[in-house]
């Protein structure tokens, strides 16, 4: 039995144990009390030996009965120690820290409110370099492992994240991307399992919405997800697109699904699928003018392996694009909108790889309902002309193929039509061209700028059909055109860069019908740099112009079914005096052409070489003479005229015509001439006024001045003019 005493030591060493014990349990709970202060407090002094930038935290709090851990007003700073670069409000943390026995580490809640980062890039250094560079100094030595560690896998359960916020800088583009109200939840990701799944969903500030899913399989290697964005606002790319071209503005939206799927020990075979639509695209120039955009674009990605440079896309679809495309200066101004690139030292790739070339197959590209707005400013007016409802299809387009074929309608300022053909070596285009389109309906009215500038002539009214076959093999063009003009009226000419006489040329070439028909052929050779096909074009038109204008008879032959020189020329012989059958006719088609073409101004100049002619009316006054002494006519008696014509002249050994020219008396010669060019006049006149009497057609007088007299004889040289350019003079 246990005495009095033995009870109160034992007593007495009790309360010793339970005081001790007691002592601990207080020291561990003011201990793990005071530890999250002590934390905050050593990280507050010691962040910078931590992670080489000052950070700062308000509270720290841990529950040690649910092992949840909560950090409030966090935030670590730039290296001014000013501007904070990340932090976050609060930062919840629910573990399960047991797991990590079973080597999982297991996550039942982590939430971060209102987190913020701030990224800031100059040229290639952001404002974190420094920190990986610290973490890179600082790494510690260990002896190498060569045991596999058993891996953790990972249940991370309702992650979230509250009114986030991440800012990025380009400092050298002078640039900030800003996505605030970045708010998600996952409801779980395991990882490390035989199936592991992430998803993740997140605003973005500008405007839109990124989600992703991703699922794996560790047992296979198999993994697929997806990546959706929704309305993402496009003009977060602006400022890298500014480097190529100067836009002002970029507005519009994109909608896109990509959907993944490969293996991570055979990932050459990775391959995507999907879709993308951009809505309402449109860029502005510096002069905040709309020029270049599309209503909606669509693009359906079939199949892409990336890795091994292939894609099949299904169809590219543009609907409503728009193009504004001006002629200024020597420039356009799309070239005025591009930044000048600095010559750069181009790199010695003689030892390199070459680059894998990509197999891009397209099923289909349609645009739909196009618009261009063209203006030309560098003319004394600014030309506009809008092609409209433009359309373009293409079929099975691939980067190696050596053949492309596109077809194109369009409206011409909302009357005339285009339609055209075009196939070509897309690498090589001047190799192999070819070219077929048709213009119907074509307003010339639309050209009446051009048309004045260059030529000084109005167009008042008038369409066009034209029809283009070009063929270019092995850089030789060859061009076949056929235009009919209908019922083109042209103003009163006035300046103009260069005088071609097209409206003369035009009035000419006018059949019946009021029609003109042209056939004009193009050639030349494109392997010579100095060639403009715009001057072999344009040399070739005004050429055939002016052959039209300078030979018209050919022209107006066909119109009348005559031969052209009953149009050129009418030709008599010194001894008529009244018209033939021949030179009736051609005085009959000229009057029949008067007719046809009303304000055609037909001129027929008189040309004869008087000196010619005074032989042959010396001859008549001596033989007149002769026959009247003699009543002989000279034909029939020659030996006995010439001895007659040396008796009157007391000489002998001349020529007959000597010897009548001394015979005749110049005032005789000079009155006989003159008689008879005024028969000659009256005859055409009095024919012409008897056929027509209010007929235009002019009979000019002899011009002695004429150098065209010199050797002709008599006859009437026919020229063709507008009547309206004879009022102007």
């Amino acid at each position: 039995m246990e005495t009095k005493e033995g009870k109160q030591k034992t007593g007495k060493r009790k309360r010793i144990v339970l005081i001790i014990l007691l002592a601990l349990t207080f020291i561990v709970v003011v201990a793990l009390a005071l530890a999250p202060g002590f934390i905050k407090n050593y990280i507050n002094k010691n962040g910078a030996e931590l992670s080489g930038r000052t950070i700062a935290i308000e509270k720290i709090k841990y529950n040690y009965f649910t092992s949840t851990l909560r950090v409030f007003n966090m935030a670590m700073y730039e290296q001014n120690n000013t501007d904070v670069f990340v932090g976050f409000d609060t930062l919840l943390l629910n573990l399960k820290p047991l797991r990590f026995l079973k080597h999982e580490i297991n996550v039942q809640q982590f939430q971060l409110v209102n987190p913020y980062s701030q990224v800031i890039q100059t040229d290639t250094v952001f404002n974190f370099s420094d920190i990986i560079e610290f973490f890179d100094t600082e790494e510690a030595e260990v002896d190498e492992d060569t045991t596999q560690a058993k891996p953790y896998r990972l249940d991370l359960n309702l992650l979230e994240i509250k009114n986030g916020t991440v800012s990025y800088t380009d400092t050298k583009l002078n640039h900030n991307i800003k996505m605030e109200d970045l708010s998600f939840l996952i409801p779980q990701i395991y990882w490390g399992g035989e199936e592991s799944t992430a998803d993740l969903a997140f605003n973005v500030g500008h405007g839109g919405s990124i989600s992703t899913t991703f699922d794996y399989n560790s047992k296979t290697g198999d993994f697929s997800g997806d990546i959706k964005l929704t309305k993402l606002v496009l003009d977060i790319a602006l400022p890298y697109i500014k480097e190529y071209m100067q836009f002002n503005k970029m507005e519009g939206t994109l909608d896109a699904t990509v959907e993944f799927n490969g293996n991570e020990n055979d990932l050459t075979n990775f391959s995507m699928s999907g879709n993308a639509e951009v809505d309402s695209l449109m860029f502005t120039d510096l002069n905040d003018r709309n020029v270049l955009g599309a209503a909606k674009a669509n693009l359906d990605l079939n199949h892409s392996k990336p890795l091994l440079y292939q894609a099949e896309v299904g169809k590219i679809e543009i609907t409503k694009p728009y193009v504004y495309f001006a002629l200024i200066d020597s420039l356009s101004n799309f070239e005025k909108m591009m930044v000048p690139v600095e010559a750069e030292t181009v790199a010695d790739t003689t030892e390199s790889e070459e680059n894998e070339p990509y197999d891009i197959m397209i099923d289909k590209l349609v645009i739909d309902d196009g618009l261009i707005d063209f203006s030309d400013q560098r003319l004394q007016e600014v030309f506009n002309y809008e092609l409209s409802q433009v359309h373009v299809d293409m079929d099975s387009l691939s980067l190696n193929s050596n053949w492309l074929e596109i077809n194109s309608n369009m409206k011409l300022n909302k009357r005339g039509n285009l339609e055209a053909e075009l196939g070509l070596n897309p690498y090589d285009p001047f190799q192999h061209i070819e070219l077929n389109y048709v213009l119907s309906d074509f307003q010339l009215p639309d050209i009446n700028i051009y048309s004045k500038h260059y030529a000084g002539l109005p167009i008042l009214f008038g369409d066009m059909y034209y029809r283009n076959k070009t063929s270019i093999v092995n850089k030789q063009l060859n061009s076949e055109n056929e235009l009919v003009i209908r019922n083109v009226e042209m103003g009163r000419k006035s300046g103009g860069l260069y005088d071609i006489p097209i409206k003369l040329a035009l009035f000419i070439l006018k059949d019946k019908n009021g029609d003109v028909n042209l056939d004009i052929p193009v050639t030349g050779d494109l392997s010579d740099p100095r060639t403009d096909v715009g001057k072999i074009v344009w040399n070739t038109l005004k050429g055939f112009m002016g052959k039209i204008v300078s030979s018209p008879f050919r022209a107006l032959g066909n119109l009348l079914g005559a031969d052209p020189k009953e149009l050129e020329e009418i030709t008599m012989v010194y001894s008529d005096t009244t018209l033939t059958r021949k030179q009736h006719r051609s005085l009959d088609l000229l009057l029949e052409l008067e007719q046809q073409k009303p304000g055609l101004l037909i001129e027929m100049q008189y040309m004869n070489d008087r000196k010619l002619e005074r032989v042959d009316a010396a001859a008549q006054i001596v033989q007149d003479n002769y026959t009247k002494e003699t009543g002989k006519s000279p034909r029939g008696n020659n030996k006995e005229y010439l001895e007659y014509l040396k008796t009157e002249t007391q000489r002998d050994s001349l020529v007959m015509q000597d010897y009548e020219r001394l015979l005749a008396p110049e005032t005789m010669v000079d009155s006989v001439i003159i008689s008879r060019e005024n028969n000659r006049h009256q005859l055409v006149q009095s024919y012409l006024h008897e056929q027509n009497d209010s007929t235009t057609i002019r009979v000019l007088e002899y011009n002695e001045d004429e150098v065209l007299n010199i050797g002709s004889r008599p006859q009437f040289k026919i020229s063709y003019k507008l009547a309206e350019d004879e009022v102007e003079h």
